[in-house]
Formats: C-alpha cells, sequence, structure tokens
C-alpha cells in the first residue's frame, strides 16, 4: 500500500516555538509527571494510613468491650437512651455523628448519570481525577498555546498506564495496601483509561493541527503505529460502555484484551521512535505479573488429586430450579465469606481458558465453630441467562447432575468482618443470596466459636418464585438448627415476589456438625409434612415485596449497638436501601441522640460505606 504525503499532510502551525520555549517545555512536562505520580502515591499512602488506623481501632474497641466492667453501676445513666429513640444529645457522640453524616453524603446518595447511579465519593474521585488530569495538561501553557501541552498530554497519559493496568488487575499491591477490592477498583479503572483516551486524542489532534509533515507524518511506520494503538483504544473504551458490557460480556471481554493488547504494542513502536518506549513496556510487566500469580493461584487450587471421593479437576453440576444452577467442587482452599472465585469450565465455555467470576455461596468452615476438613465444598449458585451460564443451564438440563472439567482462581475480594457490630442486617434479591448467605453462615460458625460479638441478625431474601427456595433450604435449615445452640438470634424473612407463592415439598435435613453427631428435630416438628424449608419457629414467609425501609428500621431501632446492613442483588434493591439509610433513620441528629451507627456494604462494583 502507498501512502501520498501530499494527502496526508496537515496544515503547519502558525507558532514558531524558541530553543528557550522547547527548553521548558521539557522542564515543564516532566514537571507534571512527577507531580501525577507524588499524588497518586500520596493518595495510596492516605488509604494505606487510614486502614491500618481502622483495624487499630478495631481492636482497641473490642478489647474494652471484652474488658469486665465491675464497678459499673446496674442504674442506667443519663447518657443511655432507649435504642431508636430520641434522647439527649451528648458530645460524646459527636464523633460518630460525624462518621454518620459522611457515610451518608459521601456513599448513600446516588446522582443519576443516564448509564447508571454514583456515589459522590465515586463522583469525587472521578471528576478529582479528571480535574487535576486537564490542570497538569493545560497549565503553564503560554495562554494555553497548544504546542506547550500536546505532547504533555501524550506523556500524562502514557506514564501512568502501569497504573491503569494495576486497577484492573486481579492481583495487584493497590488492593492489598488499601483494602479495596479489584472489583471496587474497577470504577476507577475506567474512569482513568477514559481520562487518559482524552489527553491522547489532545495530543492526536493538536499535533495535527501543528502540522504534520516530512518526519511527523504518515509515510512514517511509527506514526501509523500511533493511529493504530489510538484507533484501537478508542474502540476498546466503546465497546466498555456498560450497556454494551452487561449485553454482550463474552464480546467485550476478548475484544478488551486484543484492543488493548494492539494500543499497547502501537503505542510503544510509536512511542519508541522518540525515546518514550519505557511508558509502554512496564503496563506489559503489571500485567504479566497478575497473569502468573492468576495461573500459579489455579495450579495450587487444583493441585493434587484432593480426596478419594471425587475426581480431580471436577465439579458437580445440577440444576436446583428452572433456572438456576448449583456448581460444587471439592478443594483444598480457603476463602472468606463474600469473596468471590474465578471457575473455568473447559466444556462448557466458547474457549477452554474462559473465566467466569460469581461469589462462593459456602463457607470454608464448619458450623460447629471448628475448622473442618481440609477439603472444601466451593459452592456456587448460577442464574443461567445468556452466554456461559446459559450454556451451563443447557448442560445441566440436557445431562442432569453430572460431573465436568472444572477449575477455579481465587479468592478474590475485600468483604467486611461483621463479627465486631451489634446487629447485621442481610438483604438479598434472586441470586445476591450467594453474598449474604455465606455471611449468616460464617456468623454462626464465630458465634458457636466464640469470637463473635453479634447478637442478632435478619436475614431477608427476596425472590420471584417459591421453587427458587430450594437454592439454599438445605443449607438454611443446618445454619438455623446449629444457631440454637448459642446466643446468636437469627430472623429469618423469605419473600415470594412471584404472582404464586406454592412452597415446595421436599425432604427436611437434619444438621450433623463434625464430631458425627445429629441434631434431631424439636418435638413440635415431629410428624409435621417433610419439607426441606427450615423448620426453625421465627422463619417468615411472605407472599409479596419486603418494606425495607420497615425491616431497617426496626432492625436499627431495636438495635443495642453498632449495625451492619450488607445488601446484595438487583440495582433497584441496593438503591432501595440505599434510600433508606439516607434518611432521618441514620442521620448526624438520630446519632447524636443515641441511635447506633449504621454501616453499609453493597455487593456490586463500586464503593461501600
Amino acid at each position: 500500500m502507498s501512502w501520498s504525503s501530499n494527502s496526508l499532510r496537515f496544515r503547519p502551525r502558525d507558532f514558531e516555538p524558541t530553543k528557550a520555549d522547547r527548553t521548558l517545555k521539557a522542564i515543564q512536562q516532566e514537571k507534571a509527571i512527577k507531580e501525577l505520580w507524588l499524588l497518586i502515591t500520596a493518595i495510596v499512602a492516605l488509604l494505606f494510613v487510614v486502614r491500618i488506623l481502622r483495624f487499630a481501632w478495631t481492636v482497641l474497641f473490642r478489647r474494652r468491650a471484652a474488658q469486665p466492667s465491675g464497678g459499673q453501676s446496674e442504674k442506667t445513666s443519663q447518657e443511655t437512651v432507649i435504642p431508636g429513640r430520641a434522647g439527649k444529645a451528648s458530645w460524646r457522640r459527636i464523633p460518630a455523628a460525624i462518621v454518620a453524616g459522611f457515610r451518608v453524603v459521601a456513599f448513600r446518595i446516588k446522582v443519576p448519570l443516564g448509564v447508571g447511579a454514583a456515589s459522590l465519593a465515586e463522583l469525587f474521585f472521578i471528576c478529582g481525577y479528571i480535574a487535576v488530569m486537564l490542570s497538569l495538561t493545560l497549565t503553564n501553557s503560554s495562554n494555553l498555546q497548544h504546542w506547550f501541552y500536546e505532547d504533555r498530554a501524550a506523556h500524562l497519559a502514557s506514564c501512568q498506564l502501569p497504573f491503569i493496568v494495576a486497577l484492573a488487575g486481579k492481583n495487584n499491591l493497590i488492593s492489598l495496601f488499601t483494602g479495596i477490592g479489584h472489583e471496587k477498583l474497577n470504577v476507577l479503572h475506567r474512569a482513568c483509561a477514559r481520562t487518559c483516551l482524552i489527553l491522547l486524542w489532545i495530543h492526536a489532534l493538536c499535533r495535527a493541527i501543528s502540522g504534520l509533515s516530512g518526519r511527523t507524518d504518515f509515510t512514517n511506520g511509527w506514526m501509523r503505529w500511533g493511529a493504530v494503538g489510538l484507533a484501537a483504544f478508542t474502540l476498546a473504551t466503546i465497546f466498555s460502555v456498560r450497556f454494551i458490557r452487561n449485553a454482550f460480556f463474552e464480546f467485550f471481554l476478548i475484544s478488551h484484551i486484543v484492543l488493548v493488547g494492539i494500543f499497547i504494542v502501537g503505542g510503544y513502536l510509536h512511542a519508541r521512535e522518540v525515546n518514550y518506549g519505557d511508558y509502554f513496556w512496564p503496563a506489559l510487566v503489571v500485567w504479566a505479573f497478575d497473569r502468573v500469580l492468576r495461573v500459579a493461584r489455579l495450579l495450587w487450587n487444583n493441585r493434587g488429586k484432593g480426596g478419594t471421593d471425587h475426581q480431580y479437576g471436577t465439579a458437580t453440576v445440577e440444576l436446583v430450579s428452572a433456572d438456576t444452577i448449583r456448581l460444587t467442587l471439592k478443594r483444598k482452599f480457603r476463602w472468606r465469606p463474600g469473596q468471590h472465585a474465578y471457575v473455568v469450565l473447559p466444556t462448557v465455555s466458547d474457549l477452554p481458558t474462559e473465566a467466569h467470576p460469581f461469589t462462593i455461596a459456602s463457607i470454608a468452615k464448619s458450623l460447629d465453630g471448628t475448622d473442618g476438613p481440609r477439603e472444601k465444598d466451593v459452592s456456587f449458585i448460577i442464574r443461567g441467562r445468556s452466554g456461559f451460564t446459559g450454556r451451563l443451564k443447557e448442560h445441566a438440563e440436557r445431562t442432569g447432575e453430572s460431573r465436568v472439567a472444572a477449575f477455579v482462581d481465587g479468592p478474590y475480594g475485600c468483604p467486611p468482618d461483621l463479627s465486631k457490630y451489634n446487629t447485621c442486617i442481610l438483604v438479598a434479591g434472586g441470586s445476591g443470596v450467594s453474598y449474604t448467605l455465606p455471611l449468616l453462615l460464617d456468623l454462626v460458625h464465630r458465634a458457636r466459636a466464640g469470637t463473635s460479638d453479634v447478637r442478632r441478625v435478619i436475614f431477608v431474601w427476596a425472590v420471584r418464585d417459591s421453587e427458587h427456595l430450594q437454592w439454599i433450604s438445605k443449607t438454611l435449615n443446618e445454619a438455623l438448627t446449629a444457631a440454637q445452640l448459642t446466643e446468636l438470634a437469627i430472623e429469618p424473612n423469605v419473600y415470594i415476589t412471584g404472582p404464586t407463592c406454592t412452597i415446595p415439598e421436599i425432604k427436611r435435613g437434619v444438621y450433623t456438625p463434625s464430631d458425627g453427631t445429629s441434631t434431631p428435630p424439636s418435638p413440635a416438628d415431629t410428624g409435621k409434612f417433610e419439607k426441606e424449608l427450615p423448620v426453625y419457629s421465627s422463619l417468615k414467609v411472605t407472599h409479596g415485596r419486603p418494606s425495607i425501609r420497615r425491616i431497617l428500621q426496626e432492625g436499627i431501632d431495636t438495635s443495642t449497638g453498632s449495625v451492619s446492613v450488607d445488601v446484595a442483588g438487583p440495582t433497584s434493591l441496593s438503591s432501595s436501601v440505599s434510600r433508606a439509610l439516607s434518611s432521618k433513620l441514620t442521620s448526624p441528629t438520630s446519632v447524636l441522640k443515641g441511635a447506633p451507627s449504621v454501616t453499609l456494604h453493597v455487593e456490586t462494583f463500586g464503593m461501600s460505606s
């Protein structure tokens, strides 16, 4: 293919820089890069310090709470108020009230953006990042003379590619230092990448306006590689828009890897010509570091034969309802409740190395308070929709309960530690129960082990069809039975939101602790029809939608200490919970007058408060 230099030559610039201008331009570029990385380092260091302080505060608070109060009078002090009711405001509660106000403003107020909603904290980081990048690009540019910032924009965009790749990695130092899971850092990854795309287009357009001739026109290979890299980056950004990403996830995933690879290679070959190729290869190192760790973790998690009762490298697939699959692997594998893992099913996926993330719906320890066997049941509850999950559902329908080749990579995520709270309210919609159920199981385990401060758990699950109760009925029954031997009070509430509410009849399970003994059902339950639904006296099955505000109001009002609200499910459900916790229910005024502090954890790709 021949290139016409006349057709690819742009109008030359009117501004002619002097030698002093060129020296000043180079100094300003280097200064802007240093300031950017100092800012990034300072933010990560600040988050690390905050994490350390929160940990120290938690340990100190729990030690004080554990100390006996021998000299404390049984008479209620003037500071004490009835939970949930307005009492006398106290200056001692000012710090808690400030924290409550910050949580409401920063994390629970959502701003609609057309393609979704973002919290003010997310907008603050995103808009602040964009403002800093534009400020570093456009300041000290001699009345916005584009010659001064046309290359600076490219330098600022390219120098932080390792940081952007790290934000997308499953294994990265940022999560290690800050305690923020990669799934939440992904919000910042997208914002940083899109801002860098804007800067690269500023560089390209300003260069074109300045004039492309001689060494800088498209007859030169390094310029064509720059155009190819920019085009690939642009397409990768377009394909990552939320509605495309959600509707065609597998296409997004493959195209993203391919296009970003083309961008990095093209960018390197373009920048190498002017001795700035070092901006690009560190991004490949960061990406390779994450991949090597993932492969190593994959090999370690699936090592050996693992046991005598199953085949190595396989998982059990069973259809638990018309559209839901339970995938179970037995592995020598440890994880925390609320974490997720990537599952590789070579015989089901289009590509043998295709990995899909799912929340682990089981816990790594036994309900009786012990660690349990070395070999764990790693279970996933998967809704069959389109793409990979659709093919998995078709496989389960066709073969029934069967084994498939399977590998697991993980665990990932930084779930909250609920053991420090007094009351936990777990709210789930549909398959979101795969997040709240292990949190409940872990609280039962901790209660049996005596390592939890939680005294009350309100478990709320909203499902469309009563058939879906089969997903967790056996496990929930075992948890409720095991909890009867502790001081932990569990209030399970199931809401059937579909047009009908028919409870399926299946065999009822019995909890068996690790010592081999069984806990029989209570005499009051003997002779009743057999159902795997929990026979625990407090279980409530309601036909209709839950009143989120009423549930939260009752749970918070009756709590004698701090409250954790954990929600997973549809966006509408998490939005309802956020709105309820943005009201007077958790306002600084209420906390100042004695209401408990409330922390909200949302299982989504975003931040939590």
